[in-house]
């Protein structure tokens, strides 16, 4: 027979109201610290954490051009050293196994550093990396650096001609169906790829090879389609008018993209391919387009002082739009009054971020939006690229009726003006946002063009 038990109840009650108690409290102190984090002018950002690939690329970009710096590459290689696992590896994500690629580069970076490659750590990574199938089992982007580096062979790497450039818009793989990062990633590796230069390092990592082509999964029917292409692009041989035609409108297309702090699209992949793309087609790093990239490059690192030296990483990119919309969102599902002066000027902020002028996505615009919202960052100079406008629109009913979210069309929702597009452009620094339209970038890169008029049929070797 069941009866009643109040001490237990009462008990039980207790219990969830002091886990209620906890909770709230918890809460309360994460709203009170994410706001003690907001900038003065609204926004919010934070460090954006990647793996050692990052730092490791920085370092080979810069042997590439020719920028060689003991101290820094000393204090980058403190990073790597530091983030190296137990076991001898480098992870893709915090706590994450072991990966090959992430192994290889980072290994790669402390042997230009100077590392013994018999060093326990070096050995131990050698080891793995061997156990895994070695150089030939690396992921291609990895491979396309040991190619510029004189450690791979560019025969042995997917062919991207830049004869692409002149794809239609309506044609599959064209490159505006593409990404923004990834876009502009290809059109610089279709540039490298048709110079395929090789700036060799003073070492070689022959030690990392097995000798033994790495097994492939069974290919799907696309794989299938794509290795047949590939293989069919292998043997194309282009017309030299055309190609050299298609390398001008390359570079044209590249410095029409670069922002105003520097970048390409404010993250790393893009930006570091179109500073080698534009150096092969001779821009000199003392040409204002190289030295504005480089010295982008150094706003995004972050130096740290240990009792070992200072240690350098590089912050891949920056994203305070996109932090800021999602702060806000996650604050006033915290309970925060939507008239809350912290809600006001994040969204006061924001606001302030539009980038009005046309845009790559708009090349699309048969399956995109012409107002697409707003992206994750700011300082871009040529929008070319939003996020879906429902993020923000999501601010827009946090926000007081009262503060500028409010009253603005485009976190409302409105449709776009016949005369432009709203949107917030690709990831970069933290500062005003530019309203420059491609084709005002355009006519200036024809113009800083005229330093560097022919287009190098083949490399130029590292100064010295």
């Amino acid at each position: 027979m069941l009866t009643d038990n109040p001490t237990s109840a009462d008990n039980a009650t207790a219990v969830d109201l002091a886990t209620l108690d906890a909770a709230r409290d918890a809460l309360a102190r994460a709203r009170d610290h994410a706001l003690s984090l907001q900038d003065a002018e609204g926004w919010w950002q934070s460090g954006f954490e990647t793996n050692v690939t990052m730092d490791a690329e920085d370092l080979l970009l810069r042997e590439f051009l020719g920028l060689h710096d003991d101290e820094l590459i000393a204090a980058t290689a403190r990073w790597i050293r530091s983030k190296q696992r137990d076991d001898g590896t480098w992870a893709t994500y915090f706590g994450g196994p072991g990966e090959l690629s992430t192994t290889v580069e980072g290994y790669l970076a402390l042997r230009l550093a100077g590392d013994d490659p018999d060093a326990p750590h070096m050995k131990q990574a050698r080891v793995w990396i061997l156990d895994q199938g070695g150089l030939e089992a690396t992921r291609v982007f990895t491979r396309i650096w040991l190619a510029l580096s004189g450690l791979w062979s560019w025969d042995d790497l997917p062919v991207i001609p830049p004869e692409m450039i002149y794809m239609p818009s309506w044609l599959p793989l064209n490159i505006y169906d593409w990404a923004c990062w990834a876009r502009q990633t290809i059109v610089a590796l279709a540039v490298l790829q048709s110079f395929s230069p090789s700036r060799p390092l003073p070492f070689t990592v022959d030690e990392l090879r097995t000798g033994v082509a790495p097994r492939r999964p069974p290919a799907d029917p696309w794989a299938r389609v794509f290795a047949a292409l590939d293989k069919a692009l292998h043997r194309y041989r282009p017309v030299k008018s055309l190609r050299r035609a298609a390398l001008r409108r390359c570079a044209d297309w590249i410095i029409a993209r670069q922002e105003r702090d520097g970048s390409w699209g404010g993250i790393q992949p893009p930006w570091v391919y179109s500073l080698m793309a534009l150096n092969l087609l001779g821009y000199d790093v003392s040409h204002p387009i190289m030295a504005r990239g480089l010295a982008g490059l150094d706003q995004f690192t972050i130096i740290e002082d240990t009792a070992d030296g200072p240690m350098r990483t590089f912050d891949a990119c920056q994203g305070p739009v996109w932090g800021t919309v999602l702060m806000m969102v996650a604050l006033s599902d915290a309970g925060l009054p939507p008239d809350h002066p912290a809600l006001v000027n994040a969204a006061r902020w924001v606001l302030g971020e539009e980038v009005r002028g046309p845009g790559d996505w708009q090349v699309a615009g048969r399956r995109w939006p012409r107002a697409a919202g707003r992206s994750r960052s700011t300082m871009t100079s040529t929008p070319t690229t939003t996020t879906p406008r429902k993020s923000c629109s999501r601010c827009d009913g946090s926000v007081s009726q009262t503060s500028p979210a409010k009253s603005s069309p485009s976190l409302a929702g409105r449709p776009p003006s016949s005369e432009g597009c709203d949107g917030w452009p690709g990831c970069s620094q933290r500062t005003a946002a530019g309203e420059r339209s491609t084709r005002t970038t355009r006519a200036s890169s024809s113009r800083s063009r005229r330093s560097a008029t022919s287009v190098r049929s083949s490399t130029r070797r590292r100064r010295t």
